[in-house]
This record gives structure tokens, sequence and C-alpha cells, in this order.
């Protein structure tokens, strides 16, 4: 089990890697067949070949137009069987390419991993949550 740990987190040190350097070839190759991605403000991605195409067209376009780093800490690696999850949290600094200020984000996330038949994981699952920034929360005070 200490092994399919490392693995997984392994996967998720290349998830990092690929959105801070803007390669994503090898995104497909860690995704499951029935994928699927959940991410706030976009519709909910399907199948490999859509959930690859999503993640590359989302970040090239992000990397197009800003400067991001992302971090991912991993609070918990369980795995049951030929199933396993990851869950954690993240920060990324996001500042425009033509020049402003730097924002901070932070979320959530929850990664379902499922065994491939020669024994490597794979993503099956995604979902991503954004935290409320203090200037999105509600004036109450009214």
């Amino acid at each position: 089990m200490e092994t399919d740990v490392r693995q997984i987190e392994a996967i998720l040190r290349r998830i990092e890697s690929a959105e801070n350097s803007g390669t994503f070839g090898d995104i497909a190759g860690m995704l499951a067949d029935d994928a699927v991605i959940m991410v706030p403000s976009h519709p909910v991605q399907e199948g490999k070949t859509a959930c690859t195409a999503f993640v590359c067209s989302v970040l090239t376009d992000v990397l197009e137009h800003l400067n991001r780093r992302i971090a991912y800490t991993s609070a918990e690696v369980r795995v049951i069987g030929d199933v396993a999850f990851d869950r954690g949290t993240f920060c990324f600094t996001v500042s425009p390419k033509s020049g402003g200020s730097t924002r901070r984000e932070t979320g959530k996330y929850f990664f379902l991993y499922s065994r491939a038949l020669d024994g490597s994981w794979k993503i099956g699952r995604v979902i991503v949550n954004l935290d409320e920034r203090e200037d999105d929360e509600p004036d109450l005070s009214a």
C-alpha cells in the first residue's frame, strides 16, 4: 500500500508541474477512460478525450494571459483495493502578464483514482472548489 500511496503522490506532483510549466502532454496519460472533471463555473467534463481537451484549453488560455503558480497539499491519501482517493488543498497566485496586482486564491480538491489493468493509477474523478475570497462575500449588514 505504501508504494500505491507514493505513486498517487507522484501523480499529484506531475499535475502540479504540468500546470506550472504549461506542458500538458502527459495529462491524457494520467486520466482513466471514464474520467470526469467537475470544476467551478464550467460544465461537467466526461470521458478522457473531453477532460484532456478541457484541461489543455483552460490552462493554455490561463497561461497565455496570466502568470500563475499553483501548489497542491495533500491532506489524505487512502487506498482501498483498486480504488484510491487524494483529498487536499491548493493555493495559487495569479497576476496579469500585462501588469497588475497579484491575487492569491485557495481551494480544495478531491481526486478519485482507479487501478488500470497494468497496475498503474489513473485519475477517474476530479472535484475542485475555490474558497470564497473576502471581497466575494455578501454584505450582510444591510
